[in-house]
């Protein structure tokens, strides 16, 4: 009779291509045994109970699959591609004893009503969960380490690089970069002068751009630079300044002090030029000659005229609140998923690994691996599990590299992303929903017929949803 085999395959980070990997294998491998497939199921979750926050829906159709009777034989890549707990590993155990399901991983079938054979998945099982659990303490080590000494920790902050040593590349301490340092200070000295962010802003974007600096360069982002302990070398915990830290000050911790007493000052105003007034305008484009879009107020002795957005050429004119009631929707669904949250995502600082601790952690994965491929060679160990213990690895050192990846993204777009944008983006100026629009929708406004087409709002993904 031939066997009816479910695939499940995970990454602990989105990636079709790991994904579609484990398939192959499973294919390949499970045609070799004389096996048909019947269906395929995959994750792109962890599966370690320190960072997992829902449950593996692709995970839990196999286990509904295999209760429904349809299936015969579970195929994963690894072990510990479908557990990195006991908890899972007992549940998975005992589903495939009650079902009599085999289940095959590195290239060996296990019947688990067979003690042999559940004495080898439980050691699996075991070295699985050893291995999140020595990551995850060596992880919280270096944090603890860092915080008692003083060390820089959390995303590289702006107007901050990383020195390294020319041998090993490994991180060795964080310098000022001196013509961004120059630019922080400037609008330090000039935010003491109590001088408006919006002229502070305006007038240091191009030298900010000039010195290399990146990222949005708003009213609100410059008040929250400035007003940032780390710039006085103050190492924090938990949003709480606990001591000196040990790289170079940008500003003296008098100068931050006065600056986090101004700023933060709720009945401060931020803002003492003229906002703009209007959500879209020099944003939008016209659809015919791709010039901005701009606004036109209503006309006070015309009672029913309304804001507009219109070209300077003629080509479109449209409502404002018509524009913005198409646009501001599709924005916020584009943010609002778990997607576009792990896209932009950013450490909060003290809340999760340093980039020296991500790039130690990556170095260390590397340096560990090489020495066990070596040693597996030594002591004869099979190829299929020196190529399980390989993807194990490799998969580790795939989620740090979208950690750091992470870590470059822009602050504003960060805080914003994920389910409940709603709620946040109310609480936004109209300054910041600018560079949001700027930063990710391109839009488009097109000539219409009124009487069929009332909208004619085109809109597109722009920046790193492109």
């Amino acid at each position: 009779m031939t066997l009816r085999a479910v695939i499940y395959a995970r990454v602990s980070k989105p990636g079709e291509k790991s994904v579609n990997d484990q398939e192959k294998v499973g294919r390949r491998d499970l045609a070799e045994i004389g096996a048909e497939v019947v269906a395929v199921f995959t994750d792109k979750q962890s599966a370690s109970r320190y960072r997992r926050v829902e449950l593996r829906p692709g995970f839990v159709k196999t286990q509904e699959f295999i209760r429904s009777g349809e299936a015969d034989l579970l195929w994963s890549f690894a072990a510990n591609r479908a557990h990195r707990d006991l908890d899972d590993y007992i549940l998975l155990r005992r589903l495939c004893i009650e079902t009599g399901t085999l289940w095959r991983y590195g290239r060996r079938t296990y019947d688990l009503s067979v003690a042999a054979d559940r004495r080898a998945t439980n050691a699996d099982a075991v070295r699985a969960e050893e291995f999140g659990d020595d990551l995850s303490e060596a992880v919280l080590r270096g944090m603890r380490e860092a915080r008692e000494d003083g060390r820089a920790h959390g995303k590289l902050h702006r107007g901050y690089r990383i020195v390294r040593d020319a041998t090993s590349g490994r991180p060795i301490r964080r310098e000022a970069i001196p013509e961004q340092a120059a630019v922080i200070r400037e609008a330090a000295r000039r935010a003491l002068q109590r001088e408006s962010m919006y002229s502070i802003t305006r007038d240091l974007e191009q030298r900010w751009r000039a010195a290399g600096g990146e990222g949005l360069w708003t009213p609100e982002q410059v008040r929250n630079l400035l007003v940032s302990p780390t710039i006085a070398a103050l190492r924090t915990h938990e949003g709480k300044v606990i001591r000196d830290g040990k790289w170079e000050a940008i500003i003296s911790v008098d100068d931050h002090e006065k600056l986090h007493a101004m700023l933060t000052d709720p009945s401060r105003r931020t803002h003492r030029g003229s906002d703009p007034a209007y959500w879209l305008s020099y944003i939008a484009v016209c659809g015919v000659c791709g010039k901005p879009l701009s606004p036109k107020k209503e006309l006070p002795r015309r009672p029913k005229s309304v804001p507009q957005y219109r070209c300077i050429t003629g080509h479109v004119s449209r409502a404002v609140d018509l524009v913005d009631s198409v646009v501001e929707p599709a924005l916020l669904r584009l943010l609002g998923t778990r997607e576009a949250q792990a896209k932009l995502s950013i450490p909060a600082e003290g809340a999760g690994p340093s980039l020296e601790d991500s790039l130690a952690e990556k170095a260390r994965l590397q340096d560990g691996l090489l020495e066990w491929v070596r040693e597996a060679a030594r002591n004869g160990i099979s190829a299929a599990l020196v190529k399980a213990y390989e993807a194990e690895v490799n998969s580790k050192i795939a989620e740090i590299d979208a950690r750091v990846r992470a870590g470059a993204a822009d602050p504003l777009l960060a805080d914003l992303a994920g389910p409940g944008v709603e709620g946040r983006w109310e609480l936004m100026g109209l300054l910041d929903r600018r560079e949001v629009a700027r930063a990710i929708v391109r839009v488009v406004v097109q000539p219409v017929r009124w009487t069929k087409e009332p909208v004619g709002v085109e809109i597109y993904p722009a920046g790193v949803f492109e």
